[in-house]
């Protein structure tokens, strides 16, 4: 399944293969304890199962104190 993810922090969009978004980070490279993930615009968790053509966002997770 192609999936389109788009990274928010480095704003760079990519065509990635998976079936999850567990997976699909590992593939990109990215942390998920740092990012909020949305799947068709709608929040989603690491476990959820893609669909082919989702489109996917890593959204940056802003943190300080």
């Amino acid at each position: 399944m192609k999936i389109k993810a788009y990274n928010e922090r480095t704003n760079e969009t990519h065509e990635v293969e998976a079936r999850t978004i567990k997976e699909l980070a590992n593939k990109l490279d990215i942390n998920l304890n740092e990012f909020l993930i949305t799947v068709n615009n709608e929040i989603a968790i690491e476990d959820f199962k893609l669909k082919d053509k989702d489109k996917v966002k890593f959204l940056s997770v802003i943190s300080g104190g």
